[in-house]
C-alpha cells in the first residue's frame, strides 16, 4: 500500500527530529511491553519521551522546547514546576510524606472543595479517577441495594471492569468476564428520552446514573440545552442515584459543571487538576449517602481502606493548586479558551474546511468532520489518519499535543503562545491539505 507524500514527509521528519526519543524507546521497550506503561502513552512510530517540563513547556532529550497543550491529559492547571505547589511539596515532605492517619491537610483539602462544589456535603479520598469512580458505583449500589448501573455511549469513566468493558472507543476489553458487565446498561449521550426511557424501565434494579457532564475523552462533546436537568429530574422521579464524574469537567468552574449548570447530583467524583499534578481520586456527595461510610453513626460503615488514601504530601500539593485556582483564575483561563475557539474556527474558514472544534473553558478539540458532533458516534466518524498526521505535524513544529486533537491549556500558557499555536495549526492544516483534497473531500468547504 502507497504512502501519500505528505504523510511520507510528516513521518520522516518526525523520525529526524526524534532520534533520542528512539534510542529510548528502544531501551525502555526490553523492560515496559510497548515502551509505555500508559496505553495512551504510545503511537508510532515511537512515542516522545520528555526530559522536564517548566511552567508551559516541555523538554526532550533532544533538546527541544514544546509548548505543552497536553498538560498530564488535564491533571495540572498551572503548568509544569508551579512554585507555590512545589513549595508545599518540598515544605511537607520535608516532615514526612505518608502517616496513615487523619491530619490537618487532609482536613484543609476536603473543607476547600466542600465549600466550592455545591454537591459535596463529605469526601473521600483515593489515588486515581478509576478508583473514584469505582467507589462511586459501590457507594450507589450499597445504599440502593440494586445493581444496575447505566451509563453514557462514549462515557469515560476509568479502566476499572465495568465500566472500561462498555466504552466503546480504544478500549481492549479482552480479560474483562462477561459478568463484569452484566449489569451495565448504556444508552447514547444527549439523547433525553433514551436516558428516560432505559431509567424507567429498569429503576426496580438500577442503582446509578454515572455520566460526564460532557464527554472528556469522548470528544468534549458538550450536552444539550436541559439534558442534565432533564437527566437530574428522571433520576430523581424513580429514585435513581445520579453520579456526575467530573474529573475532567472540574476545571471549567469553580464548582465543576454541577455549578455551571446548576444540575446537583446524589454523588460526584473529581480528580486531576485537584492533586496538583499528584495523583488523586475524590468521591463526594450528600452527607445522607456519604455517611455511609460513618464510623460514628453507622453500625457497618462501607468498607474504604488504601495505604495511599489521603497522601499527605498530594494533600498539600492540591491545596496550593486549587487555593490559587480561584474564581479570577479560572475566569482568565476559561477567557484564553474562548480567545483560542475563535482563532482555531477563523483558521478553519481561511483554509475552507469544513471541520470541528469542541470547546469549553480551557478544553478544545478538534474533529476531523464536517457537521457538529453532538453524540460518541459523531466523534468516531472523525478520520483517524488525519488526526495521527496533525498530531506529529505539531510535534515537528514544537507543540506538545495530544493525538485524539486534544488541546488543554494551562494558566501560564500567554497570548503570545496561543498565537503562536494557532499559527502552527494554520501551518499544519495547510500542510495536510493536498491529503484532504486529494482523499477527503467531504472536509472541503
Amino acid at each position: 500500500m502507497s504512502v501519500h507524500p505528505v504523510a511520507a514527509k510528516i513521518v520522516d521528519e518526525y523520525q529526524k527530529n526524534y532520534p533520542a526519543s528512539r534510542e529510548r524507546h528502544q531501551r525502555l521497550v526490553k523492560y515496559i511491553p510497548g515502551g509505555a506503561t500508559r496505553s495512551l502513552s504510545y503511537f508510532k512510530p515511537w512515542p516522545i519521551h520528555i526530559d522536564y517540563g517548566k511552567g508551559a513547556h516541555v523538554y526532550t532529550h533532544e533538546g527541544h522546547e514544546l509548548l505543552d497543550v497536553t498538560n498530564a491529559y488535564g491533571a495540572l492547571v498551572h503548568g509544569h514546576g508551579d512554585p507555590d505547589v512545589v513549595a508545599a511539596v518540598q515544605a511537607g515532605i520535608a516532615r514526612g510524606s505518608q502517616y496513615s492517619t487523619p491530619t490537618d491537610s487532609q482536613y484543609h483539602l476536603a473543607k476547600l472543595l466542600c465549600d466550592r462544589v455545591p454537591g459535596f456535603d463529605k469526601v473521600r479520598f483515593l489515588n486515581s479517577g478509576t478508583e473514584a469512580t469505582m467507589f462511586a458505583l459501590r457507594t450507589a449500589r450499597a445504599i440502593t441495594g440494586k445493581d444496575k448501573i447505566l451509563k453514557m455511549a462514549g462515557g469515560f469513566h476509568g479502566t476499572h471492569d465495568c465500566v472500561a468493558a462498555s466504552t466503546k472507543k480504544n478500549v481492549i476489553t479482552a480479560g474483562i468476564p462477561a459478568g463484569m458487565t452484566a449489569d451495565m446498561l448504556e444508552v447514547p449521550f444527549n439523547d433525553p428520552d433514551a436516558l428516560e426511557k432505559a431509567v424507567a424501565d429498569n429503576a426496580s434494579c438500577l442503582a446509578a446514573v454515572i455520566m460526564e457532564p460532557f464527554l472528556g475523552a469522548g470528544g468534549v462533546v458538550l450536552p444539550k440545552e436541559g439534558y442534565l436537568r432533564r437527566a437530574r429530574e428522571v433520576t430523581a422521579a424513580h429514585d435513581v442515584l445520579l453520579i456526575f464524574d467530573e474529573i475532567f469537567s472540574f476545571r471549567v468552574d469553580m464548582g465543576g459543571c454541577q455549578n455551571l449548570y446548576g444540575v446537583i447530583p446524589d454523588l460526584t467524583t473529581v480528580g486531576k487538576v485537584v492533586g496538583g499534578g499528584l495523583p488523586i481520586g475524590v468521591l463526594g456527595g450528600r452527607a445522607q449517602f456519604m455517611n455511609i461510610y460513618c464510623h460514628e453513626n453507622t453500625e457497618k460503615p462501607l468498607y474504604h481502606s488504601g495505604t495511599f488514601n489521603g497522601y499527605e504530601t498530594v494533600m498539600q500539593a492540591g491545596f496550593a493548586a486549587m487555593s490559587k485556582y480561584d474564581a479570577k483564575s479560572v475566569a482568565a483561563l476559561n477567557a484564553k479558551g474562548d480567545r483560542f475557539q475563535k482563532g482555531l474556527l477563523a483558521c478553519f474558514a481561511e483554509n475552507k474546511l469544513n471541520i470541528q472544534s469542541n470547546q469549553i473553558g480551557s478544553l478544545l478539540n478538534i474533529h476531523f468532520v464536517n457537521r457538529p458532533t453532538t453524540r460518541a458516534k459523531d466523534v468516531l466518524a472523525s478520520e483517524e489518519e488525519l488526526h495521527t498526521l496533525m498530531h506529529l505535524s505539531l510535534l515537528n513544529k514544537k507543540i506538545f499535543n495530544i493525538p485524539r486533537g486534544l488541546f488543554i491549556l494551562s494558566t501560564k500558557i500567554t497570548d503570545d503562545e496561543m498565537q503562536m499555536f494557532l499559527e502552527k495549526i494554520d501551518d499544519t492544516l495547510k500542510q495536510l491539505l493536498p491529503l484532504i483534497k486529494e482523499k477527503y473531500t467531504h472536509l472541503l468547504l
